[in-house]
């Protein structure tokens, strides 16, 4: 089986620590040394061959070389991807850090602007770099799945949207409604072939790639997980790449609480706002599914409410436990097996 975890070691011979405000237009950047005495300070258009020019041009002044460079910058989605691909092709170090916790660890919050930004995350940079997670930019294969899945997505958005639309209309507009079926009928009908034939896409992007295959498969067997969850899954953790452990791929999810307490207050523990949203609705639906299923998390449910817990507390310890077999399936390389099979004799 492939490693689940590479570890990532920040190079101690790093000189310079470049801190990136990332807006759609624009980088602010901010370079500064070990004892946080400022470089530089640029503006430059958000980019591929712009961002090559800086970082080339400053490499050639400073007469340094680019394994001497670390990036960091904040999740901003789609706005990342110039920063990523330069990154990627000058072999950059590159910390892409969660933009709350950048926030919450700065000393100094007085003002706010894109040049400010960037040097409070080139100092964050500096003060965690021991911290750093960087950036794996995923294989060819994982880039495509994923944008696969975003159009399936958007249009089973649209569909349900033409699908409620007509359903309203039926019930409180009949007049309209023939008008509206006239049309959207044929749209849903349109959106239902794409679907196939974006499935057959995934299909055989799959059949291509027999370790992403077998780990779907794999993940398959666990109670509440489907094809489309498993696929998720895979894209969201580069097929089992990115996260050291269980404990951190749940972290991430935001489906671990952590403990509320200062002196003699002690409130609820609470699952951590920095959290990917759409993993953990994923992991949402799969927790859904299991519960009406026949199998031990429809039984500890059942059993969780009976003694009084919180509904939705109970569902967040399913799909905890979700994510804890899926990780030990993948772990192991052998499919998942209930405690129906382990019956005493």
């Amino acid at each position: 089986m492939h490693s689940l975890w590479k570890q990532i070691k920040i190079t101690m011979n790093q000189k310079y620590f470049i801190g990136i405000d990332i807006s759609k237009g624009k980088l602010d950047c901010a370079v500064i040394l070990s004892d946080y005495s400022v470089v530089a300070e640029n503006v430059i258009p958000n980019n591929v061959n712009k961002i090559k020019s800086f970082l080339k041009a400053f490499l050639k002044k400073h007469k340094t070389e680019f394994d001497q460079m670390i990036v960091c910058c904040e999740s901003t989605g789609i706005y990342n991807g110039p920063l990523r691909q330069v990154c990627t092709d000058l072999n950059i170090d590159l910390w892409e850090e969660h933009a709350l916790k950048i926030k919450r660890a700065s000393t100094d919050m007085r003002g706010k602007s894109d040049r400010k930004d960037a040097m409070r995350i080139a100092e964050y940079l500096v003060r965690y770099r021991d911290k750093a997670i960087l950036f794996k930019n995923p294989s060819a294969a994982l880039q495509a799945l994923d944008q696969l899945n975003k159009v399936r997505e958007t249009l089973l958005g649209q569909k349900l949207a033409l699908q409620n639309q007509l359903g309203e209309s039926k019930s409180f507009d009949p007049k309209g409604f023939k008008v509206l079926s006239k049309h959207y009928k044929q749209m849903v009908a349109q959106i239902e072939n794409q679907l196939k034939k974006i499935d057959l896409e995934i299909q055989d992007l799959l059949n291509q790639h027999e370790e992403i295959q077998q780990n779907i498969n794999l993940m398959k067997g666990v109670p509440g997980v489907g094809k489309q969850t498993a696929m998720q899954i895979i894209i969201y953790t580069q097929n089992f790449t990115t996260f050291k452990s269980v404990k951190h791929l749940a972290c991430y999810a935001g489906v671990v609480p952590f403990q509320n307490e200062s002196g003699m207050v002690i409130k609820r523990a609470r699952v951590s706002k920095m959290a990917s949203k759409k993993l953990k609705s994923v992991l949402h639906m799969a927790a859904l599914a299991a519960v009406r299923t026949k199998s031990e998390l429809k039984a500890y449910y059942i059993r969780k409410l009976a003694e009084g817990k919180n509904k939705m507390c109970v569902l967040n310890a399913v799909r905890n436990k979700i994510l804890q077999r899926v990780w030990a399936v993948i772990e192991r390389q052998t499919p998942f097996l209930s405690e129906e099979n382990f019956r005493p004799i």
